[in-house]
């Protein structure tokens, strides 16, 4: 398309230019960070919980997050972990967010989000679970076990937690929830005997680039939108710019039309030639209101008025 066929907004969307980069690109570059920001912020909640958490785990196998209830005595867990590759979150009583999943519970997802970023480790996470109370959610890392251990990973969930629920259910209260724990090591020291009978696993250590992982996602995230509406744009542009010169077109003949009808309306309705007008510009006038193309019709009409 040359320069003089294209319309206003095809030369807006591309004569038009900040640092030489057409404005249109610049337009959806901007609106892809504002959407990915948007996105970004409305998970900064659970993003900056789980990473408090992980940090924590560098330096202890319990976090105590600040506001935390004395329901979980954190030294006596802590003497009781050992080295095992068991970590414990003592969270506050804020109600954790939902899942956003059916059926899977907050504490549940939030133990997950933990457990994917210490792979190797059993996690514990006590919380508020809505409409539950404070309550513990156990979770699985995804490397916990792996070709070097290929063991049953469930015999270390529902297995176990089963096992050391029925011990606990005798010694723990609302106010004193640290036999649980207990009992969970206990249940996971018969297990690993099983499972391990040469050496038991150990806890591991906690990846070092965990914030530069979670910036390069957020960086994908802002590249994968910035892109997408890139795209969108352009074809909305290009859509617009097909539909431009076709508005343009009827408008044009409409305004001929009229002009044409109003040499209709004033000429003698006797005359045979003025009679035969009539007739064609009703039929003219028709198809250009259904949408057709009457540009050629249009011609003639104005040929035999002139």
């Amino acid at each position: 398309m040359n320069k003089r066929e294209q319309g206003p907004v095809e030369r807006f969307l591309w004569r038009d230019r900040y640092f030489g980069v057409p404005r249109w690109v610049v337009g959806g570059v901007l609106v892809g960070v504002i959407v990915c920001v948007a996105l970004v912020r409305g998970q900064v909640t659970i993003t900056d919980r789980v990473r408090a958490v992980v940090e924590g785990f560098r330096h202890s196998s319990v976090y105590v997050e600040p506001g935390a209830p004395p329901t979980v005595n954190a030294d006596h867990v802590r003497q009781v972990l050992g080295d095992r590759p068991i970590v414990v979150a003592i969270l506050s009583e804020e109600p954790m967010p939902p899942s956003g999943k059916p059926l899977v519970t907050a504490g549940l997802k939030l133990c997950d989000d933990i457990a994917n970023l210490v792979p190797t480790n059993l996690v514990i996470v006590y919380g508020n679970e809505p409409g539950k109370g404070y309550k513990p959610a156990f979770c699985v890392g995804p490397k916990f076990t792996n070709e070097d251990h290929p063991v049953n990973a469930s015999n270390f969930d529902f297995v176990l937690i089963a096992k050391a629920e029925t011990a606990w259910k005798y010694r723990a209260s609302p106010a004193d929830l640290t036999p649980q724990v207990e009992e969970y090591v206990l249940a996971y020291d018969a297990q690993a005997a099983k499972d391990y009978p040469d050496s038991v696993p150990r806890r591991g250590a906690v990846p070092d680039k965990l914030a530069t992982g979670e910036i390069v996602l957020s960086l994908g995230g802002i590249v994968a939108a910035c892109v997408a509406v890139f795209f969108l744009l352009h074809l909305a542009a290009r859509a617009v710019g097909r539909r431009t010169p076709r508005n343009r077109r009827q408008l044009a003949t409409g305004a001929r039309l009229s002009r044409i009808g109003e040499y209709v309306m004033s000429a003698d309705p006797q005359g045979a030639e003025q009679a035969e007008v009539a007739r064609q510009y009703v039929l003219v006038l028709q198809g250009h209101e259904s949408g057709a193309n009457v540009e050629r019709q249009v011609e003639e009409l104005e040929r035999r008025i002139r």
